[in-house]
């Protein structure tokens, strides 16, 4: 499995992006903070929120579906 690289100046790549959502991250500070660290360039932020983002849809339960009675 190839997993990209999200933040190469901090050295996160999509895994930690995730792990980090799944901790309760929801933003790319978030994610930073999870790591210890801090934005440096700050160029990764567009990419993180994307993961963060599709992390997220991929974990919403379909509970939202559910029909009121």
């Amino acid at each position: 499995m190839v997993l990209m690289i999200i933040c190469v100046c901090r050295r996160i790549n999509e895994q930690g992006v995730r792990t980090a959502v799944a901790a309760g991250a929801r933003s790319p500070e978030a994610v930073q903070a999870f790591h210890g660290c801090a934005f440096n360039c700050g160029k990764c932020r567009c990419a993180m929120g994307e993961t963060i983002s599709q992390t997220l849809d991929e974990t919403v339960p379909d509970e939202a579906l559910l029909a009121a009675e």
